[in-house]
């Protein structure tokens, strides 16, 4: 089950990927102004916008109201991380940080790998809803949790995943998240994946100065036994 790593208030959605143009347009980083009713021109594009207009509409009311009004929501998982490494290759999710690593053997290997084999292709599927898709991902997670469990991951595995794994964030990243921090918006990093990895990663990249109060995660919370260090399984509620 989800559960909160880092708490604290929050107050309306709002998605990331317009926040990021919206602190860059105020700073000035990433966008060129136009004459256009769209307002801007993005060099190199990275999003299809169904409406500009309405977009640019939306836009302008956040940042006419201000970081005051402002909940900043982001996945992790091919959200702050890019879908591929710098080489091509498909980057690793929380969970396939775990899997790739190699501590658990190769019959975890293989048997997180056939669940990436069935389940993956209907979590991208253009032709299934989301409630389609729902139960089928939270049986992905079910099973892959519980062969963690079986296969006896430790408190230490994490931390030697994250160190071995080469993790990276998107363009940008830092200077918007500087940016939320010091307008003290709040933060939710809302993920499907691991809490206790994301916060190894985070750690391992920027160190504790990134746990800044505005910043939240809610994800899947491990439990590990206190004197083994040996994975329980996961907090419920």
């Amino acid at each position: 089950m989800l559960r909160s790593l880092v708490r604290g208030p929050a107050a309306s959605l709002f998605p990331a990927a317009a926040m990021a143009s919206y602190y860059a347009t105020s700073h000035g980083n990433a966008t060129t102004r136009n004459e256009s009713s769209v307002g801007f021109v993005r060099q190199p594009a990275r999003a299809i916008i169904a409406n500009p207009d309405a977009f640019a509409a939306k836009l302008g009311r956040m940042a006419a109201d201000g970081p005051s009004q402002l909940l900043v929501i982001a996945d992790f998982d091919y959200t702050l991380t890019p879908y591929h490494t710098p080489t091509g290759e498909h980057a690793h999710s929380c969970h396939g940080i775990i899997s790739g690593s190699g501590f658990l053997g190769h019959e975890f290997q293989a048997k997180a790998n056939a669940l990436f084999q069935q389940f993956y292709p209907i979590e991208i599927s253009p032709l299934l809803t989301q409630d389609e898709k729902e139960p089928h991902m939270v049986q992905w997670w079910e099973r892959s949790h519980k062969i963690m469990v079986d296969y006896g991951l430790h408190a230490h595995h994490i931390k030697d995943a994250v160190a071995n794994a080469d993790i990276t964030f998107r363009d940008g990243f830092q200077p918007l998240f500087a940016s939320l921090a010091k307008a003290n918006v709040p933060t939710l990093i809302f993920s499907a994946g691991l809490a206790d990895v994301i916060q190894a990663v985070m750690n391992k990249n920027w160190g504790a100065s990134f746990w800044t109060p505005n910043v939240h995660v809610i994800s899947n919370v491990m439990e590990f036994d206190p004197t083994t260090g040996r994975l329980l399984g996961f907090q419920e509620k």
